[in-house]
């Protein structure tokens, strides 16, 4: 079992030093040097000297350290099972938003791993030729520029029409790409939806206004017609009516379902959605998103690239139990 160790630690060297010459992008390389360490010093305990063995303090030590890392390699091997396995929400409906969650750039540039977002979120927009694409991604620590706007330049490059995106830059953490990826929807949501309703109450009110002067240029206004038709109204009225059927136009954008559609990666899919979730439940909170309106988020997920999956799904499945220690999720 010392040898098993031995190579595993050597495994864990060497991945390091792959990761490093072609993905140093990539955020808590230096974990699998721990593990490396973790793992020389399990040979260690496992191949301790005869008289260390006889040590009851370093027998108890021993016993510590195989039991904990027992448990450890179960948590994390069912973890990273889980993520791999893991799909949120069934949409049948066309979407209404399609929420890119950006990633490291490499020296400005799209790396292979932001690539597979865009390339899913293309197909997601093929399919939803209607939906808003929100790009969520601001400055990372390899970067000048904002992750959100170098995504866009490559959506243009894919001939995506550039009034189908919506950017958010500020973001820096997944949390705040999806929060602030989430904000972003509904301020836009809530200025649609005010705009068409002033755009259609102006237009009933221009119609008003020239029935009117038509009649009066007729100078004919038939009593019994106008009671029918409802063609002239006074002020009170005009009023009455405008503000039931900007009611209406609410009450009518209330019952259309709003479907949005979150693009990460496999390993990543997890959190993303529950912050998601977490960040509609806040919206609705503040009263940004009304109480009624039915809302559906579902889950699109992009392909990794298989060297870096071990990284990836290791990273996230630590990220997620340090989380849960600290009742985030």
């Amino acid at each position: 079992m010392g040898i098993v160790f031995l190579i595993l630690a050597l495994g864990c060297f060497l991945y390091f030093g792959f990761l490093w010459t072609t993905a140093s992008y990539l955020s808590f390389l230096w974990i699998w040097l721990l593990l490396g360490a973790i793992h020389l010093l399990m040979a260690f305990v496992y191949k301790a000297p005869e008289r260390l063995r006889k040590n009851p303090l370093f027998f108890r030590f021993r016993i510590f350290c195989l039991s904990s890392y027992c448990i450890f390699f179960l948590l994390f091997s069912y973890l990273i099972g889980y993520l791999s396995q893991y799909h949120y929400g069934q949409w049948k409906d066309p979407l209404s938003y399609i929420l890119v969650v950006g990633s490291e750039l490499e020296n400005n540039k799209i790396t292979p791993l932001l690539q597979n977002r865009l390339e899913r979120a293309d197909l997601c927009y093929q399919e939803n030729p209607s939906a808003t694409i929100v790009l969520s991604g601001g400055k990372g620590r390899n970067s000048a520029s904002a992750e959100a706007s170098v995504m866009y330049q490559s959506m243009l490059k894919m001939e995506i029409p550039a009034d189908a995106m919506l950017m958010e830059f500020y973001s820096k953490t997944t949390e705040q790409k999806l929060s602030y990826g989430i904000e972003s929807i509904f301020q836009g949501e809530q200025n649609q939806e005010g705009s068409e309703i002033q755009e259609d109450l102006r237009q009933k009110h221009r119609e008003a206004v020239r029935k009117r002067l038509a009649a009066q240029e007729n100078q004919v206004v038939d009593y019994e017609e106008d009671l029918d038709s409802d063609e002239i109204f006074d002020s009170a009225e005009e009023l009455k009516t405008e503000a039931s059927e900007g009611q209406e136009i609410k009450d009518d954008s209330v019952e259309k379902e709003i479907g949005i559609g979150i693009v990460s990666s496999q390993y990543q899919m997890f959190r993303a959605c529950h912050f998601a979730e977490q960040a509609l439940k806040k919206q609705r909170e503040e009263g940004k998103v009304d109480a009624l309106q039915k809302v559906s988020i579902v889950g699109f997920p992009s392909v990794e690239d298989p060297a870096l999956r071990p990284h990836l799904y290791f990273r996230e499945a630590l990220f997620l139990f340090g989380e849960r220690l600290c009742h985030k999720l």
